[in-house]
């Protein structure tokens, strides 16, 4: 990690230190300008990072002075939470190695003491209610407030309530499971889920508070799942919004918490979260850097990521990230691992300690009107993750939310987007789709003769409002523009039942095979249509045979249907709408058969043979 850092990150980090000292206002990365409106967070995270570069990798008197103007930049943009968490953090750096008043001069420090403030959106006198923010945002205001304190700008205490607050939320929301539900119990449970303990972590140690015990449990929750998550590629969480580049990250930043704190993993798990981190380190770099682009890539030649990390915020997610990295090297670092002696072992141990990982994992996450749930099976080099999750307001009908096997770079959900991938959706007479998503009454799971069983029963489907009809073959094709509003949801955004309907889904997991089956049975007439089953791929080189589709090259190698009359091939290489965020989908499989008008009983299902 060390080599990595010194070889790999070091030369990345100062030249973005230098082009943001030597362009100034007018940088531009990639073409685009680095300061816009629409980057909200990014003065905050040009301190900290080049508080961090200046300080750790250059240390030049020349360097410090370069760092005094960029903070009096910074000074005068607009400041949003995680810009204003990023801020302080850098400030509280340079108080620590007491060149705080040497380099940001009183001015500057008074414009940044009234910007860099927690009040923004938080309601104090509603019980520091967030205001339009998911409950991420809790661990947002702590560490903000945690810093004003330390920095001498408030007086103690915002920070311990804003604390409790979060942990009131916690005990209300998340309840035996300790994962946090993104909303105020809709069901929402994605990366930030399993993210959020160790940013709190970071927060509590680099303040030097201690970890509370509730806190702990999340973070080994959450660090069983990245480790289940352990693979050779250096990939990570593969569902949900935000992911791509963060969600290799996150696994990075979960496990440097876990093993920072020191009892959370045993000696075994300590070294493949090692070996894995290493991995996550190499990919971050090899795949997501673009050395043409002088940037990370994440929306260009094929890779789209939610409108809320559009391009406008280039510049930021760069330092974002670098930071991200550094952060999980310090923890390994103040956690006693040894780099050149445990690490190396780790490395050389990790691909046969990954065969040492159960192939099958059922972890739940909400047990209450509905349960919501994460499984995930290792099958040779494939770790598959099903989510069982609403998605809550706004996502729940969105291609990374949908319940269907997810592993990177093999089958993806694209971003802000409802296509349908491999759900089957009921057509109704007037357009209106209906989808066995969402309303899991029961989730059980269990493996026998290396087979895994996933089986779920629903009580009614959802309605797919917000779809948008396209065309015959790229259906629902929906943006928005701020991921980060949440709270009392309006009722057209949050999910809508249509009623008197059973569905039993199972899906199986075998070797090198995974299908779905589902039986519906309707106790009320709705006027089907017809139904539909899409399934895009990396694959290259189809041949149609009758319902199924064969692949000459890629992993997927074919996939099949049955209850279809039709099966259809369409060329996605050309639609910018068939975008992930690890590149572009070739094709797309389309199935469809009419329905007659008095069936009330449907047999569907699916299966992917892969290498």
């Amino acid at each position: 990690m060390k080599e990595f850092a010194e070889e790999r990150l070091r030369p990345i980090m100062i030249n973005f230190f230098e082009q943001i000292a030597r362009e100034g206002i007018s940088l531009h990365l990639d073409h685009v300008p680095a300061y816009n409106e629409k980057a909200q967070f990014v003065g905050g995270k040009v301190i900290n990072f080049c508080c961090f570069t200046a300080l750790e990798l250059l240390k030049s008197k020349e360097d410090f002075e370069k760092l005094s103007s960029i903070i009096k930049m910074a000074a005068d943009m607009k400041m949003e939470t995680w810009g204003i968490l990023n801020g302080l953090s850098g400030l509280y750096r340079l108080k620590k190695a007491g060149l705080l008043e040497q380099i940001a001069d009183a001015k500057t420090l008074d414009k940044l003491k009234k910007s860099l403030d927690w009040r923004s959106f938080v309601d104090v006198e509603n019980h520091y209610a967030l205001i339009h923010k998911p409950t991420n945002y809790y661990g947002v205001a702590f560490g903000i407030a945690r810093h004003r304190e330390l920095l001498g700008w408030d007086e103690e205490g915002h920070s311990k309530n804003l604390l409790e607050r979060l942990e009131e939320h916690i005990e209300q929301f998340s309840g035996k499971f300790l994962f946090m539900d993104e909303t105020p119990g809709e069901g929402r449970f994605d990366r930030y889920s399993i993210l959020v303990p160790s940013e709190l972590v970071s927060q509590l140690l680099g303040t030097g508070w201690e970890v509370p015990v509730k806190i702990r449990k999340m973070l080994k929750k959450s660090a069983q799942i990245f480790l289940q998550l352990a693979n050779e590629s250096g990939v990570g969480f593969s569902y949900g919004r935000s992911i791509g580049a963060y969600g290799d990250t996150a696994a990075l930043e979960v496990l440097s918490a876990a093993a920072v704190l020191g009892d959370i993993m045993s000696d075994e798990e300590m070294e493949i979260a090692y070996g894995y981190s290493v991995k996550l380190l190499e990919h971050m770099v090899d795949f997501w850097y673009d050395k043409n682009m002088g940037s990370v890539n994440m929306w260009e030649h094929g890779r789209r990521t939610d409108n809320y990390r559009n391009k406008n915020r280039i510049l930021g997610e760069n330092l974002s990230l670098c930071m991200q990295m550094v952060n999980s090297v310090e923890h390994w670092e103040q956690s006693n691992y040894d780099g050149s002696g445990q690490g190396a072992k780790a490395l050389e141990n990790y691909p046969k300690m990954l065969k040492t990982l159960p192939h099958f994992s059922y972890i739940p996450f909400a047990q209450g009107e509905y349960q919501r749930g994460l499984a995930i099976i290792r099958d040779g080099h494939h770790v598959w993750s099903l989510p069982l999750i609403s998605g809550g307001q706004k996502y729940y009908d969105k291609d990374p939310y949908m319940p269907v096997p997810f592993e990177n770079l093999v089958l993806q959900g694209v971003p802000e987007c409802n296509h349908g991938q491999l759900v089957p959706q009921f057509v109704l007479d007037n357009g209106e789709i209906l989808m066995p998503i969402v309303y899991f009454k029961t989730i059980s799971a269990s493996e026998k003769d290396g087979c895994v069983e996933v089986l779920c029963t629903m009580d009614g489907l959802c309605r797919m409002n917000n779809g948008i009809f396209v065309n015959d073959h790229t259906e629902f094709v929906h943006s928005l523009e701020d991921n980060s509003i949440a709270g009392n949801s309006p009722a057209s955004q949050l999910p809508q039942k249509a009623e008197k309907i059973n569905v039993t889904t199972c899906y199986r997991f075998e070797k090198n095979q995974i299908s779905r089956e589902d039986r519906l049975e309707l106790t009320e007439r709705y006027p089907i249509k017809k139904i539909r089953l899409v399934c895009f791929t990396y694959s290259e080189q189809p041949d149609r045979n009758g319902n199924t589709m064969n692949f000459k090259e890629g992993i997927i190698q074919s996939v099949h249907a049955e209850g279809y009359d039709t099966c259809e091939l369409h060329n996605a290489a050309e639609d910018g709408s068939c975008d992930t965020p690890h590149g572009r989908f070739n094709y797309e499989v389309v199935w469809e058969r009419e329905v007659r008008a008095e069936e009330d009983k449907f047999h569907i299902s699916w299966n992917i043979v892969y290498q």
